[in-house]
């Protein structure tokens, strides 16, 4: 067993109170979902963690890498604003910033658009940092961060202003991944492009002054969520260049979900896995109200609040 760190021990339940309180007097649900389904998350570049599972017979299951199938279902059925603060797995999650099992809140709000997500979103952080801290002013990397505080800015936006290319521009890509010696750029792989130059030259410039909110993702990027005018309706959240949250205005369009998770089943059956699709999840979209979504690392947020480098500060006992 590590070393005791009372202070994520307290920490964590300090966040985890206030965010229960947050919801419930916000009007949200707490729901609870299964860990294991025979049916995985389609995710991509998230890979989950399967079991053989005997139950009379013997089969494949997976530890969710998030609960956001389960939860819409409850959504489609219910209606109305909900949330889960639950443990998720995904493997292969090696860095100062992963473990392969962590805390995960998600949540749903009936009739928001991603600005409003944004706002709940910052309102939320603030109040958890008044309950673990004692205060908004939060040190985080040597700065002090006002939590009531933050700022939005386009993907666009973001990479023109850091990388000096726009995301859009397939060439201006490649280009700037092969000036920057990124291993792994090919003129064929845009998506590739995107996330090398994303990672190296982007990503680590959002939040350094304040809570920043990065939206509207070109669609090879925006997973579950509605794409209009060619634009993703997504956002992820930064403090200090670590990635927090992400958020979606949610698709509710059962033939095009369909289409985007038999395209990723297609490219995962490429890699030598080949993953069933949760039609069930498919089909219960389409009763799903107007909504949007976010997911939150509670772990992340806690090395923000409590000042920490490394993931497993926040973590007690020996996480993988």
């Amino acid at each position: 067993m590590k070393h005791c760190l009372t202070e994520a021990v307290y920490g964590r339940a300090k966040a985890v109170n206030r965010i229960r309180e947050y919801f419930g007097r916000t009007g949200a649900v707490e729901v609870f979902t299964p860990y294991l389904s025979r049916t995985p998350n389609l995710d991509p570049n998230i890979t989950p963690l399967s079991l053989t599972v005997d139950k009379g017979e013997r089969f494949t299951a997976y530890l969710h890498t998030s609960p956001e199938y389960q939860m819409k279902k409850l959504l489609a059925c219910l209606k109305r604003d909900i949330f889960q603060i639950c443990h998720v797995f995904r493997d292969g999650e090696v860095s100062d910033r992963h473990t392969v099992e962590f805390m995960m809140l998600e949540w749903y709000r009936v009739g928001y658009d991603l600005d409003r997500l944004m706002e709940d979103t910052a309102g939320l952080m603030f109040e958890t940092a008044v309950e673990v801290v004692g205060t908004g002013l939060v040190p985080f990397r040597g700065k002090i961060y006002d939590l009531q505080d933050w700022e939005k800015i386009t993907v666009e936006e973001a990479f023109i202003r850091y990388a000096e290319v726009s995301p859009y521009d397939r060439e201006g890509l490649y280009r700037k991944a092969v000036e920057g010696g990124l291993k792994g750029a090919s003129p064929e792989d845009y998506e590739t492009n995107f996330h090398l130059v994303y990672s190296l030259f982007v990503e680590p410039h959002l939040g350094k002054e304040k809570l920043t909110f990065v939206y509207g993702y070109p669609p090879e990027f925006s997973a579950l969520a509605v794409v209009e005018n060619g634009v993703g309706k997504r956002f992820e959240g930064y403090i200090g260049g670590l990635e927090l949250v992400n958020g979606y205005q949610e698709l509710t369009d059962g033939a095009e979900l369909g289409r985007r998770l038999s395209a990723e089943k297609e490219k995962r059956a490429e890699q030598g896995r080949d993953y069933p699709i949760d039609w069930e999840f498919v089909k219960a979209t389409e009763n799903m109200p107007p909504s949007s979504g976010a997911s939150l690392g509670i772990d992340r947020l806690l090395m923000v609040l409590l000042n920490k480098e490394n993931i497993n500060r926040t973590q007690v006992l020996n996480w993988i």
